[in-house]
């Protein structure tokens, strides 16, 4: 007979390996159970903010690789007008060209049973199924189902869903200020054609998209695809087609210029990602400290037993990968359910200028290194018992104490601890302050220091109490007194847990806020200009455009109505920059959003705006540029090159790659347009904005395409708006505050089921079931209170860090505020929910019979 092969691992066989495992489990199943789902939750955090992190640029980039196809070059006109098509045709007779693929995007919104919904309308032909944009796949279904070019809207599956559209159904489209109906050719579902079914995108044939938007033979972009080698000739004879009216780039370019404009959003989300990711470990780490003292006595019965230094560090190694692997497991698959959950969403405001994806990119990559921070932190935590097999350590050394009095944490340590602590703040300030980009490894380090902290505030805890047990007769108080004498790295621990929770959800919370507040007084200034506006509705940033015909005369003559302005806007694409346009009339006052002014002066800015030839521009463009007040640039325009003078520099205005602040005539003429893209209008003196808004109403007549809002009503959208543009950073800080909560919970809960022995010998001692419970949360709370103050404090302080760091690397309005409200509620929700969850295991524990002192 054949011998089983039973390999062996530095002398230990690995059944023996799998022997012990079985043991532990079945003497330690809870303590197991409770240190794996604090791993587990730590996983989750870490894979949801990487999901959350990668999805939008990612899912984007397989969207815009599926529509450009094979083509490798392309023609896009400068501004929302286009170019004429005989363009795109004439670039397909060109020596070298293989395929040119003319196409027509515009932003419309859909009327559906549901509601209204926003998307890109996309006209093509039957050139682009020869770039391959719908796909082999899609390609043969279209035309085995017959919904390919016989009219009508193909929408994707996402839209169908949100709008509750269906094949054959009627829809009302309203584009370019005009209400039209179409039929609903078909649904493009996921299997056959991948990105395009998760996106808000839209498509139709050419000529349906031209007469919907009112761009007769025009298109906004051609596809080229040049014959093998031919790609350098290509774009030679495309330049000069195009000559200085239109822009020759690659046909990916549109990721460029996506990345450009997520790229502060993706710093933003880095830094809390980074944040959180260390977060996620650390909280996995603490999870797995509260099993040292059982681990270290399981190691003193192993040396006893005679097993060498090899054979331990192999056995804890074993358990600890396996734990890690199997908690690691559940983490995935936890934090997947969180991203699709919660962090998935779209942000509106950048749908309006990008053809944007919503499909989830879960990468191999993103689950190997949440696999990787659960397992690392289950070793390194697992392996610390290991400095018990120092030649300086008796055998017996973890066995002298049954309640793990040898990790008592010395005066020393804590003096050490508190030390590093503070140089490391000092460190992470100066750092920050010489190279603002340090801020997010001074966002980690932070996160470091803050569990520094933590020991000398127990020991100035355990003196107090000392204190308050000497005047205050409580048997509950007793009973923490003769718990929290002296400080252990169990409740370290805990307490760390808790610290990490707070400083993350504050840090993140807090400098969302102070987003929000720079938003919100932003789109307040720029709003205020009327009292009422007239738009194509929707959060477009006021860039669609649409035909005013009579209109403005007509409200001009209304009673209620003092003034009546046309405003134009829309985007420029400037090197990876998709500027946003702000083309303000002369009358407007202001022109320029005081608050959001980093140089120059208002007024003097204003007047050279009302004068024309001068412009406002970012700090991000104009740093990028070499810009300052009162230097020069050139824009490229519809009708050539235009020269600006800067006349001040302001933050980004709410738009990441930056805006551009201009007289409307510069505009109008150089974009060769008189298309508004809003009415601004003022009402006269007495009369009310809802009086005067259902008086425009009725004069705009019959134009379902064209919406009314007063001036309260559209900042309340922009505020809408812009919180969905932050959701992201929102749902990071909750999901950090649950997890944490949870995580919490399980390693009070480990802790109080590893002392049901110490609880059953206080019985022994006379001690009530009610006075050992009430004790256990008194412990709870107290623990809870030093990790939650430490976190609060440190967090209020990498809250003021990232504030500084997004306004200075990203443009965005961020003020430092403290919000005291927000730290408080945070408090009290991670207090909360942790209390309730251990208050059941506390109970259980508590009940435990005398005996099972001896039995433990």
């Amino acid at each position: 007979m054949k011998r089983k092969l039973n390999p062996r691992i530095a002398g230990v066989r690995v059944s023996m390996l799998v022997h012990l495992y079985r043991v532990r489990l079945r003497s330690h199943a809870v303590q197991e159970l409770l240190a794996g789902s604090g791993i587990a939750v730590g996983v989750a955090l870490v894979l949801g903010v990487l999901v959350a992190n990668t999805s939008l640029t990612g899912s984007a980039g397989e969207l815009v690789h599926q529509v450009v196809g094979s083509s490798r070059l392309q023609l896009s006109a400068r501004s929302q007008q286009g170019f004429e098509q005989r363009l795109a045709e004439d670039a397909g007779q060109l020596p070298g060209v293989k395929v040119a693929a003319p196409l027509l995007r515009e932003n419309i919104t859909l009327l559906g049973p549901h509601g209204r919904s926003a998307v890109q309308l996309l006209g093509i032909t039957p050139a682009a199924l020869q770039l391959g944009t719908l796909g082999a796949h899609g390609a043969r279904s279209l035309v085995s189902s017959g919904a390919g070019f016989s009219g009508g809207l193909l929408i994707p599956t996402s839209v169908a869903a949100t709008s509750g559209l269906e094949p054959g159904d009627r829809v009302t489209v309203l584009a370019f200020g005009a209400a039209h109906t179409v039929k609903i050719g078909g649904v493009l579902g996921n299997s056959a054609f991948g990105a395009l079914a998760s996106s808000p995108v839209v498509l139709t044939v050419l000529s349906d998209a031209q007469r919907l938007t009112g761009l007769t033979q025009r298109v906004t972009q051609a596809y080229v695809e040049p014959l093998p080698g031919r790609d350098r000739l290509v774009s030679s004879e495309l330049h000069r087609l195009a000559g200085q009216s239109l822009e020759v780039a690659p046909s990916d370019h549109e990721l460029s210029l996506l990345e450009g404009a997520a790229h502060p959003n993706n710093q933003s989300t880095e830094l809390f990602a980074a944040i959180s990711v260390m977060v996620g470990f650390l909280l996995a780490l603490n999870a797995m400290l509260l099993t040292v003292p059982e681990r270290r006595r399981f190691v003193a019965d192993l040396r006893m037993q005679g097993y060498d230094w090899r054979q331990i560090i192999v056995l804890l190694a074993f358990q600890a990968i396996v734990l890690g692997l199997a908690a690691s497991a559940v983490g995935v698959a936890l934090g997947d359910l969180l991203s699709h959950a919660f962090l998935h969403r779209i942000p509106a405001y950048l749908i309006t200028a990008f053809p944007i994806g919503s499909q989830e990119i879960l990468r191999p990559g993103t689950i190997a290194i949440a696999l990787a921070c659960g397992v690392l932190a289950t070793v390194l935590a697992s392996l610390s018992p290991a400095l018990d097999l120092r030649p300086s350590r008796p055998t017996d050394a973890a066995l002298r104490d049954r309640e793990g009095g040898s990790e008592v944490i010395g005066p020393t340590t804590t003096m050490k601890a508190t030390l590093a602590g503070l140089v490391s703040v000092v460190l992470i300030t100066v750092l920050v302050l010489l190279e603002p980009g340090l801020t997010i490894v001074g966002g980690v380090l932070l996160a470091l220091a803050t569990l520094s902290a933590i020991p000398g505030l127990f020991a100035l805890l355990a003196r107090g109490l000392r204190w308050s047990g000497e005047r205050v007769r409580s048997s509950a108080l007793i009973i923490v007194v003769s718990e929290l004498r002296a400080t252990t790295t169990r409740v370290v621990a805990l307490a760390g847990i808790a610290a990490l929770a707070v400083y993350g959800s504050v840090a993140i919370g807090g400098t969302r806020d102070d987003l929000l507040r720079g938003l919100d007084a932003n789109f307040g200034e720029y709003l205020q200009t009327a009292d009422v506006w007239v738009t194509t509705g929707g959060n477009d940033l006021t860039t669609n455009s649409f035909a005013a015909g009579g209109l403005l005369p007509r409200l001009r003559a209304l009673p209620q109505v003092s003034s009546a302005r046309s405003y134009q806007g829309g985007f420029l694409d400037v090197g990876d920059r998709r500027m946003w346009l702000i083309a303000r009339p002369p009358g407007d006052y202001p022109l320029i959003a005081s608050s959001q002014l980093l140089h120059g002066a208002q007024g003097p800015a204003e007047r050279l705006l009302r004068k024309g030839g001068w412009a406002t521009v970012s700090g991000g463009f104009a740093s990028e540029h070499g810009l300052g007040v009162g230097a020069h640039f050139t824009l490229p325009t519809p009708t050539g090159p235009l020269r600006l003078g800067v006349a001040a520099i302001t933050s980004n205005l709410g738009w990441a790659p930056g805006a551009i602040v201009l007289n409307s005539a510069d505009y109008r003429t150089r974009w060769a347009t008189g298309d508004p893209t809003a009415f601004e209008i003022r009402l006269a003196p007495g009369v009310t904005p809802s009086a005067g808004s259902a008086a425009i109403s009725h004069a705009l007549g019959n134009r379902p395409g064209l919406g009314v809002q007063t001036f309260a009503e559209r900042r309340h959208q922009y505020m809408v708006d812009s919180r969905q543009g932050l959701q992201a950073l929102s749902e990071i800080a909750t999901m950090l505050l649950i997890a944490a909560a949870l995580a919490v919970a399980s390693a009070l809960s480990a802790a109080i089921w590893q002392r049901r022995a110490r609880l059953a010998s206080l019985k022994i001692q006379g001690y009530a079931t009610a006075q050992l419970w009430r004790a256990l949360l008194l412990e709870s709370a107290l623990v809870l209170g030093v990790g939650c103050a430490v976190g609060a404090v440190f967090g209020v302080y990498g809250h003021a860090l990232a504030s500084r760091w997004l306004r200075l690397n990203t443009g965005f309005p961020a003020q430092f505020t403290v919000g005291l409200p927000g730290v408080f509620l945070t408090l009290a929700l991670l207090a909360i929910i942790a209390l309730a969850v251990i208050s059941l295991p506390g109970l259980a524990a508590a009940r435990a019979p005398a005996r099972t002192t001896f039995q433990e």
